[in-house]
């Protein structure tokens, strides 16, 4: 057999049918950059937990009308679980105490002590966001209602966010005995726990989970619409904490994000660069021939990078993730399987002769002795495309390790 021309045509075969096979059940759209803040520098916000029926107004900061609060759910920027209200105080110094005054069916409330204003250690600070709760009956005296109240700091100001999409990977693989669900509140948007049913993105993450280290641990995506201030993942039986949402955002259960979170962020990127594509008469939804040759770069300098720059751990799951697509392009447009990160990078450069030559497989370096050894190594190394190329069939797929 001559080997050369077994080599050419198994690279040119299997560049297309790798090419037009990469697609996946759900596309995510490219990430999305994050609006820039609103810039709190000169603000407190402070919420008032307060359900009380009969309320007339609440007043923060003051006991005069310049002070009303609004309902948490007028804004959807506003954090419905901390309290039903709440004011923005334009102030660029911190306020020692906050005035916390409310109307209850033409009733006078306020604070008990300091003739209506609460204390609490370091002041009321711009930039950060406060809660006032636990109110209760303390004393009446000249027609005044006194109530008991404690305060706390939450942080600094965070908006909620509007229609998120946020993707989970399952670590402890929950999808294997049941549904995987992202449960949200705090917003315009919620559930009732345990939450909305998650779509598994076809991504699939390699990575140690403990000391033992996994392929194909799935992906899910889910789009929430509303605003919302938490999310917390769960099959019902575990969770996650509570957690703050930003759009496109990956988060990890049993699998180290500061690791992980970049081959985790490849995978999403890569998925929104997928369009449609045509071959052999035959069309493909979300197909990685869909990249441009400045896509197609840009991606295999990612995938270079982190398989060289960034340790052997992430090395691993860069070469070893991959997407549920098309697997047997050859024969129909409908049958998938999984094709690892790897292929990708090589079908890519393969269809671009212009990417980088230092991005580039040397074949010439594989196997010397004789024709036929020479044969077989090719062979060997590139078993998945030549499996496609020679016996019009490819299949890949990472299974996970028991």
């Amino acid at each position: 057999m001559n080997f050369k021309k077994l080599f050419s045509s198994v690279i040119l075969a299997s560049t297309l049918a790798i090419c037009v096979g990469i697609g996946v059940a759900a596309l995510k759209q490219n990430k999305e950059a994050e609006s820039a803040s609103a810039d709190y520098s000169s603000t407190i916000r402070v919420y008032v937990d307060l359900d009380w029926g009969n309320i007339d107004y609440v007043r923060l900061g003051t006991d005069q009308a310049s002070g009303a609060a609004v309902l948490s759910s007028s804004n959807a920027k506003y954090n419905q679980s901390l309290g039903k209200y709440v004011r923005d105080i334009s102030s660029g110094s911190a306020y020692d105490k906050m005035g916390c005054f409310f109307s209850q069916s033409s009733q006078w409330w306020q604070y008990q002590y300091d003739n209506g204003y609460v204390w609490i250690s370091g002041g009321f600070k711009p930039g950060y966001e406060y809660q006032i709760k636990s109110i209760s009956y303390v004393s009446e005296s000249g027609g005044v209602k006194y109530f008991a109240a404690t305060p706390y700091e939450i942080g600094e100001i965070t908006d909620n966010i509007s229609n998120p999409t946020v993707y989970f990977v399952d670590g402890y693989s929950w999808h294997s005995s049941g549904t995987v669900y992202v449960h949200y509140w705090g917003g315009t948007a919620s559930s009732t726990y345990p939450g909305s049913a998650m779509t598994d993105t076809g991504l699939r993450l390699k990575a140690y989970v403990g000391e033992t280290e996994y392929s194909g641990l799935h992906i899910y995506k889910y789009t929430i619409s509303g605003s919302v201030a938490y999310v917390q993942f769960t099959n019902n039986s575990s969770k996650t904490g509570d957690l703050r949402p930003v759009n496109g955002q990956v988060y990890f259960y049993g699998v180290s994000a500061e690791t992980y979170g970049v081959v985790a962020d490849f995978l999403v990127d890569t998925q929104g660069k997928m369009g449609s594509y045509t071959y052999g008469g035959r069309s493909f939804t979300k197909s990685i021939c869909a990249m441009s040759q400045s896509q197609a770069q840009s991606f295999v300098n990612t995938y270079n990078n982190l398989d060289t720059n960034y340790g052997s751990g992430v090395a691993s799951s860069v070469e070893g993730s991959g997407i549920v697509t098309y697997d047997q392009p050859e024969l129909n447009n409908t049958h998938t399987g999984e094709v690892s990160l790897a292929e990708i990078r090589n079908s890519l450069i393969k269809k671009y002769a212009a990417i980088s030559s230092s991005s580039r497989v040397n074949p010439i370096l594989i196997g010397t002795n004789s024709s036929s050894t020479t044969g077989v190594l090719i062979v060997a190394i590139f078993s998945a495309i030549a499996l496609t190329s020679i016996g019009g069939y490819f299949f890949l797929r990472h299974r996970k390790e028991n």
